[in-house]
């Protein structure tokens, strides 16, 4: 059996967000998850559940893996397919980062819980991806949607 592969068809143009409002960490999550809504990446219907298990998530320990990025996640019970939203803030937010440094780019990942393979493997990828120095760059500096959309491409598996 092969490895799963992350599935990048998560990420499409809509769910592109270049103009994070700056709020507190739960008011990011809230607005990351209202995104995720509005592009129909997620059913309005799931919003609150959703919003738990992120919070609960990042109470265990901050998703701000360092460098400017923070990757919140969760996994939900009976969603029939999986939605990711990549946004930027501007002014950079204090995520509980591991270095201590504000965020300034956000990969949101909600995956069904029947598809945690494939969970993990976005969830590696994503990692992978952030420790690249010229992504984080390229995230800030993007004019367009359809930029970010394009770098997230060039480097799938």
């Amino acid at each position: 059996m092969s490895a799963p592969t992350p599935c990048l068809d998560v990420f499409r143009l809509e769910s592109i967000l270049l103009d994070l409002p700056t709020g507190s960490k739960d008011e990011i999550l809230a607005s990351l998850v209202d995104h995720a809504i509005r592009s129909k990446g997620l059913p309005r219907t799931r919003r609150d559940e959703v919003l738990d298990h992120l919070v609960e998530r990042e109470a265990r320990g901050s998703t701000a893996i360092g460098k400017g990025l923070a990757i919140p996640h969760a996994r939900i019970e009976g969603l029939k397919k999986g939605t990711g939203i990549v946004a930027r803030s501007i002014e950079g937010v204090d995520f509980r980062a591991v270095d201590g440094e504000p965020v300034y780019a956000f990969v949101l990942l909600i995956s069904p819980d029947h598809r945690a393979d494939e969970h993990l493997a976005t969830l590696r990828w994503i990692s992978k991806v952030a420790r690249d120095p010229d992504f984080l760059s390229f995230i800030r500096q993007a004019r367009r949607p359809e930029d970010v959309l394009e770098v997230l491409r060039e480097r799938a598996p």
